[in-house]
């Protein structure tokens, strides 16, 4: 089973090569790479480029800005029979993939997603992802199941069927990729384990409190505009590429 790894990426020179040195270090070793830039004006392709010889590496620079236009592109530009998105700026253990293949083996899904944990010691942040983790997928995946972008693994054919990524769509592309493969009948699974772990800056930049606000309105306006996620980037400031 041929896994292709997908990241965007826009000014990730600090970020980028955590999750790099990570995949390294994988126990499965069928995969390829490719990180698809947005004209990055600091060293994210030096810093890429540093892994070529440790990984079977590509670095595309994408005529287009755009988290779903980078991912799209990304996925274009690969052949696995499975595409995993990953975040620039998240990192996994050495067995993550190893055990995403097991599942996938056992239990046949078309895309799976997993609960997050912050790169962080602070309790408070063990907290709010605990509260994202729980509210924000737990409990609605049976009737509205969502993905988070830092971690999205799908079935290439599934993928191509429903077109990838939605390009007008900047803010919530990852709960509307989810929900329209699971209305097309494509199989959907949330693990608790393994976990990813997930940058911190966002909340460091925008604030605790804003962000446990933010959450749940944005999920309240995904639960209530499940036929036009267009409409909800417009209420929600979501910005790529800024922290």
């Amino acid at each position: 089973m041929k896994f292709s790894i997908c990241i965007p990426t826009l000014n990730e020179e600090k970020y980028i090569g955590g999750i790099l040195g990570c995949l390294t270090k994988q126990s499965y070793k069928n995969f390829d790479v490719i990180v698809v830039d947005g004209k990055s004006k600091d060293k994210t392709k030096e810093k890429v480029l540093e892994f070529k010889d440790k990984l079977d590496l590509t670095f595309k620079v994408a005529p287009k800005r755009g988290v779903s236009f980078q991912r799209n592109y990304a996925a274009k530009n690969t052949k696995g029979d499975f595409i995993i998105f990953f975040d620039a700026d998240v990192q996994i253990d050495k067995d993550f993939i190893q055990k995403v293949v097991c599942y996938i083996k056992k239990h046949n899904v078309d895309i799976l997603t997993s609960w997050n944990k912050p790169l962080s010691k602070r309790l408070d942040d063990e907290f709010l992802y605990l509260f994202f983790n729980f509210f924000g997928l737990e409990l609605i995946k049976k009737f509205s199941p969502g993905a988070v972008g830092v971690f999205i693994c799908v079935k290439r054919s599934a993928f191509e069927k429903i077109g990838g990524f939605r390009e007008n769509v900047h803010f919530g592309e990852d709960y509307d990729l989810a929900q329209r493969l699971f209305k097309s009948g494509f199989k959907y699974v949330l693990l608790r384990k393994p976990m990813i772990q997930v940058s911190t800056r966002r909340f460091e930049k925008e604030g605790r409190f804003n962000m446990i606000v933010k959450q749940i309105r944005a999920t309240y306006l995904f639960l209530s505009n499940k036929k036009d996620f267009a409409k909800v980037q417009k209420k929600v400031k979501h910005e790529f590429g800024k922290f």
